[in-house]
């Protein structure tokens, strides 16, 4: 009876793989903060409701699955620990602590990459070893990262890759609790590495934080950033924004704070531990906490469903028992978007809440690219509605901004109606959350009025509000304001709009660095602020507007289909078709000159954008400023005069070269940044 019992326990494989069910077992003992029970693990990592009794199969099957692991222990009482536990008991100076630092592309794991790393490890005064290493992380770097971390593209061009350099260091840093400043973001940063690799790494889930450390041990500390706090203690900061450099400078301020830790009674890690725990309930859980595991969607979606995802990109769609589409997604690879489900804590974010507790089925789309990708799946949440995608639902309300040029002190406010009123209309934007954003830095940007009280003559002169003794209004309301002057800056809002004028946003950069180098880093913060509203909203809006002159292109890009690439054609900043090419000099030919004859066809621009166009718009312009400077992509703007034999010829020649090359796999392609967003962000 038992055997057959045994015959009808599934393997670890249809569970999601042997890499995932130990990575389930390990947050679920870090969760609870103390050992768990047979019973309880089996719970958690097979995800089995039923009454777990003695002897069952599934123990078993439990403990050749952690058996099998360095993480885990087996304890005489029949309970799992990890073995990280066992440092607890050492005394602070005869641990060897694994300081870390990383430098990315950005803030997000699931959109940006590692492009560093440094760690040492370090037993009281002595550095017993040194680990550093550039990535090559597969895309272009950021010029601000650049600027911030002095790491450029071609710095690492030569570099090994995440899959070479994260083994070497979870290798160097053993089974040591692991240091940093700000160590979330570092974990987190390698944790969705290792998943998205796969291969079986595990790095550790938590560690010691010196900020937390920081706000234990060091009186009256608020501003904990890595400089300012060295500066605190006294200590010299190494070379700042770079991994290794950073990783020194958090040794140096780990050191101090044990010794302060020691001097408060600290004798043992696990003493250590216990101090941190009571600080703004950071740090790990104590010994014996009741935290229950944090639930995934591993407990709600068929594994078996993995088996089928397809590794292309295209477009998802989750449905109901009843078949109804309540999610539809975007991937460049599917089967890596899709698996990250799995793993994906529930709870998080309200809006998502029930999503895939609700998930019966999931239906793939394989397209040719992920921008095809990213237009396929505007168009799908259109058309089905879905109640869990919170954005491009709702465009036939995107609203405008409007200035009322007729008057002689216009302002600048946000409509949703377009009337013909001789006004002047922006937009339309995405979310009026873009527009009040934008409205806001314009603001800031340009001395306008925001009062709607009635101005002199037809009303008497009243007193100015603060924004005119700020110098941020002329205050028509008190009258004597110039009509000419308040004109000249409405049409520096107007060219701003249109334009963007790079001139203006120059000029804050320039005066965000002037404040950063006298030390004025509140003045330099607001500034970036500001610099930051103008580049991601004012970004969408420039592209709109200039879209339907400036996107006059042929695309070309690698396809999902072997010995093929994509042929977009985007006019007045529209897709007007896509082709998929093979790579043969006649076939390019013959589909380059059908899509210059519809080039042609559809002449002038639209004097008007519609509001379901603006979806469109936005997301190949968003694209093309994204990857236009990518290699293994082509970027061909059409000629101005389409009728012009010559230029259409010049242009011919590079498309069919070009096309040739990149569906002969020989272009140098560096892979894009991820359009896939997490489930709470879309």
């Amino acid at each position: 009876m038992a055997a057959e019992n045994e015959e009808q326990t599934p393997a670890p494989e249809e569970h999601g793989g042997q890499g995932a069910l130990l990575r389930r077992a390990h947050g679920a003992l870090v969760a609870q903060g103390s050992p768990l029970g047979a019973a309880d693990l089996v719970r958690v990592v097979f995800g089995v409701s039923e009454e777990i009794l003695p002897g069952s199969p599934w123990h078993g099957l439990l403990e050749r699955l952690l058996g099998g692991s360095d993480l885990f222990q087996a304890l005489p009482d029949g309970r799992w620990s990890l073995r990280e536990w066992n440092a607890d008991g050492l005394a602070l100076d005869a641990v060897e602590f694994a300081v870390l630092d990383i430098e990315t592309t950005g803030l997000t794991p699931s959109r940006n990459r590692i492009i560093e790393v440094g760690a040492l490890i370090i037993q009281g005064d002595d550095t017993r070893d040194v680990f550093e290493s550039l990535i090559n992380p597969g895309r272009t770097i950021p010029d601000f990262i650049a600027r911030f971390t002095g790491i450029s593209h071609e710095m690492v061009a030569r570099a090994p890759k995440a899959e070479n350099v994260l083994p070497a260091l979870l290798a160097f840093l053993g089974r040591r609790p692991v240091v940093g400043h700000n160590i979330g973001f570092d974990l987190g940063f390698l944790g969705y590495e290792a998943q998205r690799l796969g291969g079986g790494l595990f790095f550790p889930t938590d560690g010691l934080d010196t900020i937390t450390m920081a706000r234990r041990f060091v009186p009256g500390v608020r501003r904990v950033k890595l400089d300012v706090l060295a500066t605190r203690l006294g200590i010299m900061a190494h070379e700042r924004h770079r991994a290794l450099g950073d990783a020194r400078t958090t040794a140096d301020i780990l050191r101090l704070l044990l010794a302060r830790a020691k001097a408060e009674g600290c004798r043992t890690l696990g003493d250590l531990r216990a101090a941190l725990a009571e600080v703004d309930g950071n740090g790990p859980p104590p010994r014996g906490a009741t935290a229950q595991p944090r639930p995934t969607g591993s407990m709600y979606l068929n594994p078996a469903w993995r088996r089928d995802f397809p590794d292309k990109p295209g477009v998802y769609l989750m449905r109901d028992a009843s078949g109804k589409v309540i999610y539809v997604g975007k991937a460049k690879c599917l089967r890596d978007r899709l698996a990250s489900y799995y793993h994906h804590p529930l709870g998080y974010t309200r809006k998502m809440d029930g999503l895939l507790q609700s998930v019966a089925n999931i239906e793939t789309r394989v397209l040719g690219s992920e921008l095809e990708a990213l237009l396929v799946e505007s168009r799908l949440i259109k058309e089905l509605q879905p109640r869990y995608n919170v954005q491009l639902r709702n465009y036939e309300h995107y609203p405008f901004i409007k200035i009322d040029v007729k008057s002689d002190f216009p302002r600048v406010f946000a409509t949703r109606e377009v009337r013909a009123d001789g006004g002047r209309y922006f937009g339309p934007f995405n979310s009026r959350r873009a527009v009040e954003a934008t409205i806001e830095v314009i603001q800031k940007l340009f001395p306008v009025r925001t009062c709607t009280r009635a101005l002199p003559p037809a009303a008497k002169p009243s007193d100015p509000c603060l924004r005119y003794h700020m110098g941020r209004c002329a205050a028509p309301c008190k009258g004597g304001a110039s009509k000419v002057a308040y004109r000249a800056v409405i049409d520096d809002v107007i060219d701003f709009l249109a334009h963007s004028r790079g001139d203006m946003m120059d000029a804050l950069r320039n005066k965000m660095w002037e404040a950063a180098a006298r030390d004025d880093f509140e003045r330099a913060a607001v500034l970036r602020d500001v610099i930051r509203h103008a580049d991601s909203v004012l970004l969408g809006q420039k592209l709109i507007t200039s879209a339907i002159e400036a996107n006059n292109l042929l695309l070309i890009y690698p396809s999902a289909e072997p010995a093929h690439a994509e042929m977009y054609l985007v006019r007045h900043g529209r897709l007007i078709e896509q082709r998929c090419v093979a790579g043969d000099p006649a076939a390019i030919r013959a589909d380059f000159e059908e899509m210059m004859r519809r080039a042609i066809w559809l002449g002038p621009p639209p004097t008007k954008v519609g509001k379901a166009e603006v979806d469109q718009i936005n997301i190949i312009a968003r694209w093309v400023h994204r990857h236009s400077r990518e290699h293994g992509r082509a970027f061909f703007t059409l000629p101005t005069d389409l009728d012009d034999t010559e230029a259409v010829e010049r242009l011919r020649a590079a498309v069919i070269a070009r096309t040739l090359a990149i569906a002969a796999g020989e272009a140098d392609v560096s892979p894009a940044q991820p359009e896939d967003d997490a489930p709470e962000e879309t």
